[in-house]
């Protein structure tokens, strides 16, 4: 029996570093597109889905208007809410003429839908390329929109970026939501490099108006929890027309309480999707977590019974030295680096985590 497991635990390992090499190789070596010259940008529709962010406004807004880029506009999509955010935008757009505001009232059959709203401010939009934010994030420089756009072409008509969680110092909660984070993109670009996207990210992608409208916009995903940024990209999304943004100036910020509610209400959110999606979907990120889930479990017994216990040291150590190679590369794409230090604990805590919940999902039937 223990001869069984030690050959499963040599398969397990050598399929861990072929995901590594092969599926995050890609990742890990990624170079950023070069900068197109300024003759050669298409104008662009920013568009803001707004609600409740009255004291986050004043700098984002700053922000986003100082994006360096030839011809854009501010679509400001306004949801009807009890705070003064109103007010701010208002002010906001008297000073800037390539602005818009799209004040959406709450009506019964559309309450608070957001992806309602979007549609409204779409439908406003003057140019043909749509780029999404909203202010949970800020644009991490003023070539935010220049760096997102790179990505577009003839052929690659949606862009996916990156939201990047702001470290804080001394706080191991604060490393364990930025490594789930950083695996959440990761896996997205990743397979989205060998077909179509699992997801979008509504705090920061783009698309042609044309892929919106030839599917009829959200008619599909109206009264679907999250629809404008999951099930609505992999609908419109293909293996040749999504493009990858990898500059870090593409990237936006965003701050979160560094709270175990907070790493594990995204733990949570985030498996209740993969659970949501198409079996291939959940078989691509469930193997490999099984795999890795493996490892720890196999490593246990085999080491518990001494068995082969010199070679079983031998493959674990070099397994992580391929691992440490290809995080420090990953984590670097993503301005992460000091993750790479705490490595094993954050990959052990994490992948028990989300074993825990996936399990508990399929048992209760729990959706999303």
């Amino acid at each position: 029996m223990l001869t069984l497991l030690f050959y499963i635990f040599i398969a397990v390992i050598v399929i861990e570093i072929l995901q590594y090499i092969i599926i995050y190789g890609p990742i890990a070596m990624a170079t950023s597109l070069p900068t197109k010259k300024y003759t050669d940008l298409e104008p662009v529709s920013v568009i803001v889905y707004i609600k409740e962010q009255q004291d986050k406004l004043d700098n984002f807004l700053s922000l986003l208007i100082q994006q360096n880029y030839p011809t854009f506009e501010i679509v400001l999509v306004h949801t009807e809410s009890d705070d003064d955010g109103l007010e701010i935008l208002e002010a906001f757009c008297d000073k800037h003429p390539n602005t818009r505001l799209v004040k959406v009232a709450n009506i019964e059959a559309f309450w608070g839908n957001k992806k309602y709203a979007l549609t409204l401010g779409m439908k406003v939009a003057q140019y043909e390329r749509f780029v999404f934010i909203e202010p949970a994030v800020t644009p991490r420089t003023a070539d935010w929109l220049l760096s997102i756009t790179k990505g577009f072409s003839t052929s690659k008509k949606i862009v996916l970026g990156h939201t990047k969680i702001e470290k804080k110092k001394r706080s191991f909660i604060n490393q364990l939501i930025r490594f789930q984070n950083n695996f959440k993109t990761i896996d997205l670009f990743a397979w989205t490099n060998f077909g179509k996207p699992f997801h979008g990210n509504a705090y920061n992608q783009g698309y042609n108006k044309e892929l919106f409208f030839k599917v009829n916009g959200f008619i599909d995903h109206m009264h679907t929890p999250y629809g404008d940024e999951y099930a609505f990209i992999n609908q419109i999304g293909t293996s040749n027309n999504v493009a990858i943004a990898y500059d870090q100036d593409s990237f936006v910020s965003l701050q979160l309480d560094s709270k175990t509610s907070t790493w594990v209400g995204n733990v949570r959110k985030y498996d209740l999707h993969i659970k949501a999606s198409s079996f291939f979907t959940q078989l691509k990120i469930r193997f490999f977590n099984l795999c890795h889930l493996l490892f720890f479990a196999l490593f246990a017994i085999l080491m518990a019974f001494l068995f082969n216990w010199e070679i079983v040291v031998g493959l674990f150590a070099f397994r992580y030295l391929i691992f440490y190679i290809y995080n420090y590369k990953l984590f670097k794409v993503f301005d992460d680096k000091d993750l790479i230090w705490t490595l094993p604990f954050l990959e052990i805590i994490h992948i028990f985590i989300t074993t825990f919940y996936s399990t508990k999902h399929f048992i209760t039937r729990k959706k999303i």
